[in-house]
Order: structure tokens, then sequence, then C-alpha cells
């Protein structure tokens, strides 16, 4: 293959537009990076538009993950380091497709929702994506006030995540308060909740919302909210991380449900 080597390439400036949120949003489409991350998005090779590899990775590595169909091009690692959002790239690139849910087969069951509000961190959002993925979540829903769910950062931290399990992003508390009417509990994880989580129940139709750490869940949802739940702490101690948080919980919930 010929090497690409100038960043005024007109596929490089594509790939590189998508590293901002604007991008992203404009073109429906992100960047996956690295061997692991871009051997999952191949199990769903319509959602994948092309894969760029660099010299330094066919020096350093023997896999490179193939599907006849999809191109591949090969580039320098100057070329690959404008396109990344890493300071040491892996040197293999995918760009996806951004995957389509249909929310009317995921809310068609006794699903499992979970509601993030105003998670602005990416390692805590792309950590609570994966648990959510492996703890039997149906379909996650991301407010308008969270970090965006396709952001380099994020998709690293979801470990594939975000290819497999339903995203509804930049919703608001008025469009999730419309799940109450097709008979969903909403429960709020928060420090002053009045029932320890390990006492609710999670079965049947139930949305759980996370907050943010620093600004809590939004006031939008006191008034479609069934229950605070907690998760109690030793005294002197004011709060868990949210990922942690959002885990513990889901755990709980996931081990009812399987009852």
């Amino acid at each position: 293959m010929e090497v690409i080597t100038s960043r005024d390439n007109r596929l490089i400036k594509y790939t590189r537009r998508l590293l901002s949120h604007k991008g992203r949003e404009t073109e429906r489409r992100f960047i996956l990076e690295g061997y692991r991350l871009v051997s999952e998005a191949l199990k769903k090779p319509q959602l994948v538009d092309y894969l760029l590899v660099s010299t330094g990775y066919l020096e350093r590595c023997q896999d490179e993950p193939f599907v006849p169909g999809i191109p591949r091009y090969l580039v320098s690692d100057p070329v690959m380091q404008a396109v990344t959002g890493t300071q040491t790239p892996p040197g293999l690139l995918a760009v996806c497709r951004k995957p389509v849910w249909n929310q009317e087969e995921v809310l068609a069951g006794d699903s499992i929702l979970l509601i993030i509000d105003n998670i602005r961190d990416p390692g805590n959002l792309g950590t609570i994506i994966r648990t959510a993925w492996a703890a039997g979540v149906d379909a996650v829903f991301l407010t308008k006030g969270t970090v965006d769910a396709y952001s380099p950062k994020v998709v690293r931290s979801t470990m594939g995540a975000v290819l497999n399990l339903p995203l509804f992003d930049r919703v608001e508390p008025g469009e999730v308060g419309e799940l109450r009417a097709r008979g969903y509990r909403f429960l709020l994880a928060e420090p002053e909740g009045r029932e320890f989580f390990y006492d609710a129940d999670y079965r049947g139709k139930v949305a759980l919302v996370i907050g943010g750490e620093a600004t809590g869940i939004s006031e939008g949802f006191r008034d479609i909210g069934t229950g605070g739940i907690r998760i109690p702490l030793r005294p002197g101690v004011d709060s868990l991380n949210a990922a942690v948080a959002c885990g513990i919980i889901l755990y709980a919930a996931w081990q009812q449900r399987r009852l």
C-alpha cells in the first residue's frame, strides 16, 4: 500500500475532524484505537468505514485485524499522531458510524435502564458504560450535561461497550420523564436517599439515575423519581466515586433480577 505522509491528505483531514465533538456530531462517526477495540468493531463490519494502520505498527506487531471489503490505509507515524487522542498512539485506528438503536424495542419489555445525569469526567463515564454492559443493563440514556460518550477517552474506557449497549444521548429530563407513562419506576442514587440500595426493588421496568459527583442529580428528576437509594458509608466518608457507586448498585440489581 502507498503510505500517506501528509496531514493535508483529504482522508486524514476528515479523520482529524472526528477528534472534536462538533465533528462527531456532524458526521455521526467516531474513532476507536488499538488492537482490542478495532477487533471488537470489526465484529460489526457494517459500522466500520475504514482503518488506518501506521508503518510503526506493522513493524512492531504481527497481528493486524482485517475484514474483506473494509478499506485499509497505511500512514506514517507522524500522520497517525495527528489523528489520535493519545500521546503514544497504538498505531491502529478505525473510523466507525455511531450505532443506531431502536428505542421502541429497548423499552418493549421489563427493561432496566441507566440514566446518566451530568457526569463530566470521561474516565468515569466510560467505566460506567462498560459496567452497565457487563451488568445486564438494557440501555443507557445520557442527559445533555453529560460528557460526549463518543469522545476518544470515553470510548477507550468503555472497552467496546459503545458498540454493543444501546446509548441514547443528549436527552432532556422531560424526555426521560415520558418513561414513567410506560410504567418505569425511577430510582435516584443519592447520598440522602431514604432506602439502602440492597433493600430496593429492581424488578420489572426500572430506571436508575446516577448523577455527577459535583452537581448531583438535576432538579428535573425530582418530580419523576419514585424513590431515593443510597449506599451506606462509614462515618467521615462523604461519598463514593460515581462509577464505583454505579457498579455496586447495578450488580445488586442484576443479582435480584436473575433470581
